[in-house]
């Protein structure tokens, strides 16, 4: 989504668990949407431009995510555009992918993230020249790599993704997005009691946890300490997997996966 018009940083602020309004042109921000009970609807990346504002998500939010921030708009000084249709991304990871992208193609905004847990940013260009970005990539040195790679990459440093750690179930702090996707200082936004109210006076039941399997194992997989059912695995990669654990278990704890012998990482 585009977000242009003078009050769109006041917007989103208003609505979002991250703060907006300091934000200047080329920096990113994550952010969680949630209910006024505090769990989430929407985990979202951002990135302010000279005169917007760029948001993107997961594909499963694209049929309900516009329509609910639309529904907060009321006589706000904000335009809302839907440009999946006219804009693109390409991820590009590793050391200097800012360099390499900027060379490839000078005019496209570049969006930092930390979705990987490894240095990595998105390049935001028009569909039509996604083709020509990823030919210059290449013609640079860079390598193309496929989902499995990407996910493989993720789930081995730790790093939650909505759909899989995060959904309409989950608490910000249960997926540990909490402290770079939530500002506890900002003021009055959807939420923010209970974001308060976890974060200075209580805890979340679930966290999530890291593990490292003797064998390959399966989203959806319970995990069980002493036949009791203890959490559920959600991401999965060779032997690394990630998992939404009982808050009280401890990192060397050892879990049953199905037959499967995992120990919690961190």
């Amino acid at each position: 989504m585009r977000f242009t018009g003078e009050q769109r940083l006041w917007f989103l602020h208003q609505i979002l668990t991250q703060a907006f309004e300091d934000m200047v042109p080329g920096e990113a921000r994550d952010a969680a949407f949630i209910t006024v009970h505090g769990r989430m609807k929407a985990f979202m990346e951002c990135v302010t431009t000279d005169d917007a504002l760029l948001m993107h998500y997961e594909p499963e939010l694209h049929e309900s995510l516009p329509d609910e921030i639309r529904r907060y708009v009321f006589a706000t000084r904000v335009e809302i555009e839907d440009v999946t249709d006219s804009m693109k991304l390409v991820l590009v990871s590793g050391d200097g992918w800012r360099e390499l992208a900027s060379r490839c193609v000078p005019e496209a905004v570049l969006h930092p993230t930390s979705s990987l847990g490894v240095e990595a940013g998105y390049v935001w260009v028009e569909r039509a020249s996604v083709d020509s970005l990823v030919r210059a990539l290449g013609e640079a040195g860079a390598e193309p790599v496929g989902e499995d790679e990407l996910e493989s990459i993720r789930i081995s440093r730790g790093v939650p993704r909505w759909g899989r750690e995060m959904d309409e179930k989950t608490f910000p702090q249960e997926a540990g997005v909490d402290g770079h996707a939530v500002h506890y200082n900002k003021g009055c936004y959807v939420g923010q009691e209970a974001m308060a109210k976890i974060h200075f006076r209580g805890k979340v039941n679930r966290r999530l946890a890291l593990l490292a399997a003797d064998g390959p194992l399966r989203p959806g997989t319970e995990l069980n300490l002493d036949d009791v059912k203890i959490g559920t695995v959600t991401s999965a990669s060779d032997g690394a997997a990630l998992a939404l654990v009982r808050h009280t278990v401890e990192p060397g704890t050892t879990l049953d996966a199905g037959g499967i012998a995992a120990t919690v990482a961190s």
